[in-house]
């Protein structure tokens, strides 16, 4: 089996389907990244496989949120989440420490909730929100002027138009 993704186009899957799925079989990912004309690549892999990598995130989801509940635990493990943290999110270097807890935090709980969804879609707009603040953190002009306070009431926000 070879570790490397298999590709192919989405056009071979529709004419040659058992070449196709053969070739996703043959691989350690047990998947097959399909390309699309003008849409987004498709990711086909056998049922098993996607439960056991829902499964996967569950348990470590949840694994996560008893690390970080218990309170005997915060003295001796946060540490060593934070460092985990930042050796898996590199950005995460930029945020204040409170941040770093925050967003370990809302991670977990989120992760929790995806996996109970079945789904790990939730966890990218977490993780894009967090890696925007460390981005403005590391930017120590841009920071210092988005946490001033403001006095102005900028009015009414307009209605975004409608899709």
């Amino acid at each position: 089996m070879t570790a490397m993704p298999a590709e192919a186009n989405f056009s071979d899957l529709i004419n040659k389907p058992k070449d196709t799925v053969a070739r996703m079989q043959g691989t350690v990912r047990q998947g097959i990244r399909l390309h699309r004309r003008g849409e987004a690549d498709l990711y086909l892999t056998t049922a098993e496989r996607a439960d056991q990598v829902t499964e996967l995130v569950g348990t470590t989801a949840r694994i996560l949120v008893v690390l970080l509940r218990e309170k005997e635990n915060d003295q001796r493990l946060r540490p060593l989440l934070v460092k985990t943290f930042r050796e898996a999110f590199p950005w995460v270097h930029f945020l204040p420490a409170a941040a770093i807890r925050e967003f370990l935090t809302e991670f977990a709980d989120t992760a929790r909730a995806a996996a109970e969804l079945g789904s790990v879609a939730p966890l990218a707009p977490v993780i894009a929100s967090w890696k925007a603040t460390a981005e403005a953190y590391s930017d120590p002009e841009l920071a210092k002027s988005l946490l001033r306070p403001t006095e102005d009431d900028f009015g009414t926000a307009e209605e975004p138009p409608a899709e």
